[in-house]
């Protein structure tokens, strides 16, 4: 009998260290790998390297199983800052990092939603978990040797099949608290952490996805991001969705005080601003009722900041939100609309959810209902170390204030921590064991 490291392919752990803004790598090599036997049941290797064991298709799938449950529990996410993204413009040390960073980063996510309570009878959940693993399981069949466009190709695709992953994640969510297997502030937090965790994976792939785009390479963060221009073209777009479902829209004010410019990725902060515009254009509307009653109150956006902080103000007079709501409103589980996550689920999914892996909603958005609006636009703030508040006057209106960090050197809100997170039931029966305290890999046997 044999005793091999359950790592498939090549396992490498890297030293990284920032200089002036810059990754730098040095790998260290694992000497085992796997491969699958050669079976009308598996698949073909390429080829059989020195070093390298057949395996039978069944067993490679449980070593893959194995390692990435140590990844989720022994190996740590490196979180990053803006500016240190931002000076990622080499391909090949950027891509080297990533085979590193992003198989961590999902294997985590898995093991996130294997800590539901009974998560396999939601069908979104086992959608949620087949996604992340079938990521993890390809990143890790990638080599260093594997081109450009390979990789490329393999991002573009894993981006692609969890374009709906917002939708599948809130709507489980909400399954499992319906089904009173989770408390709302548990429902809360897990949401919280596995949102955050998405935003670093999204912007890892995109930023290489952007320097590698053969007409105009480019960082996904903009250096001199102008917050008027993003607010002006949300407010265009909040507008044209207010118009739509009501057939008006209240007049919307945008003041620049400081001619701000700081680095940051204007989609993430379009959506911040388009989420609560939209907001304060609905309540404008439901309380005048009408353009000419509207037009007395617009709603205003004030631009500014000092060195440090970029600060913008959102402030309608749509009557406030009623204080015994404050809290509610970062909930994921809190909308004061029909859930519009269930209409689209109708559209897009009359008969189950297994069906919709690859859907999309073709239609208009609601102007309101998702429930997930302003907690994710706070997940969007922190993550890169600002902030998002809510202040009502009752019967008058509400003020929204977004802080956001100047420099671009706030750290990405990321757990590096080594989480308790349950061991597969199909390794224990496999009779495999996990050191989670990152020493000696898992074992098994041939």
């Amino acid at each position: 009998m044999k005793r091999l490291a359950s790592r498939c392919a090549t396992l490498r752990h890297v030293n990284r260290q920032v200089r002036d803004g810059r990754l730098a790598f040095r790998p260290f090599s694992c000497a085992t790998t796997f491969s699958a036997v050669r079976t009308s049941h598996s698949f073909t290797p390429r080829s059989l390297m020195p070093g390298t064991v057949e395996v039978s298709k069944q067993r490679f799938e449980e070593l893959l199983e194995s390692e990435m449950v140590h990844f989720a529990r022994a190996l740590r996410p490196h979180p990053m800052t803006l500016q240190q993204i931002l000076h990622l413009t080499d391909p090949a040390a950027l891509r080297t990092f990533l085979l590193e960073e992003l198989p961590i980063r999902y294997a985590r996510r898995v093991q996130l939603v294997e800590s539901l309570p009974n998560w396999k009878s939601y069908p979104s959940m086992r959608m949620i978990r087949s996604l992340y693993a079938e990521a993890f399981r390809r990143l890790r069949a990638l080599t260093q040797d594997d081109n450009e466009d390979t990789f490329r190709r393999t991002l573009q695709d894993i981006k692609r099949k969890n374009a709906n992953m917002l939708f599948h994640v809130v709507r489980g969510a909400r399954a499992v608290r319906t089904n009173k297997s989770f408390t709302d502030d548990q429902v809360n937090r897990f949401l919280d952490e596995f949102l955050t965790a998405r935003i670093g994976t999204d912007i890892l792939s995109s930023q290489y996805l952007s320097i590698t785009r053969p007409d105009s390479p480019t960082s996904i963060i903009n250096p001199e991001c102008d917050p008027v221009t993003v607010v002006r073209a949300a407010a265009n777009d909040a507008a044209t969705l207010c118009r739509h479902h009501y057939g008006w829209s209240p007049p919307i004010d945008i003041v620049d005080v400081g001619q701000v410019r700081f680095p940051f990725i204007s989609q993430y902060l379009n959506y911040i601003m388009f989420e609560l515009l939209k907001n304060s254009l609905r309540a404008v509307v439901e309380r005048y009722g009408s353009r000419q009653a509207a037009e007395a109150y617009p709603i205003r956006v004030v631009i500014c900041g000092d060195q440090d902080t970029v600060v913008l103000r959102v402030s309608d007079c749509g009557g406030g939100i009623p204080l015994a709501d404050m809290d509610q409103v970062w909930s994921y589980m809190f909308t004061t609309a029909k859930p519009a996550c269930e209409e689209v689920a109708a559209a897009n999914s009359a008969s189950s959810e297994s069906d919709d892996e690859d859907s999309d909603d073709d239609g208009v958005a609601p102007l309101a209902g998702f429930g997930c609006g302003l907690p994710l636009s706070r997940n969007y703030a922190c993550y890169v170390g600002g902030w998002l508040e809510l202040n009502s006057i009752p019967e008058f209106g509400t003020d929204a204030y977004l802080y956001l960090n100047r420099s671009g050197n706030g750290q990405e809100a990321l757990r590096t921590d080594i989480a308790e997170l349950p061991v597969p039931e199909s390794l224990l029966a496999n009779g495999n064991s996990c050191d989670a305290g990152g020493g000696a890999p898992l074992a098994a046997e041939l």
